[in-house]
């Protein structure tokens, strides 16, 4: 069974103290909890949600993806699969 998330990106300009945010993308994407390997909350930029890494996979078969969602959200999803 696959887990339905929302993926988040942030097109921004300039950097340091005049960096902003001028788009939030965010994008539906379906993921296999089986393969989760690791949940990181990585902080946001201001203004908005802090983030959820997630990472599967080792080497050049893994990747990670960031969401909107936080963990305990995450783990309440794959839990009403079971």
């Amino acid at each position: 069974m696959l887990i339905k998330l929302t993926e988040v990106a942030f097109a921004t300009s300039g950097y340091g103290a005049t960096k902003n945010i001028d788009k939030v993308i965010t994008t539906p994407v379906w993921l296999n909890p089986a393969h989760i390997a690791k949940l990181e909350t990585k902080t946001a930029p201001s203004d908005h949600p802090d983030i959820t890494i997630i990472a599967w996979g080792t080497g050049r078969i893994g990747n990670h993806t960031e969401v909107l969602e936080t963990p305990e959200q995450i783990i309440a999803l794959i839990k009403g699969l079971l």
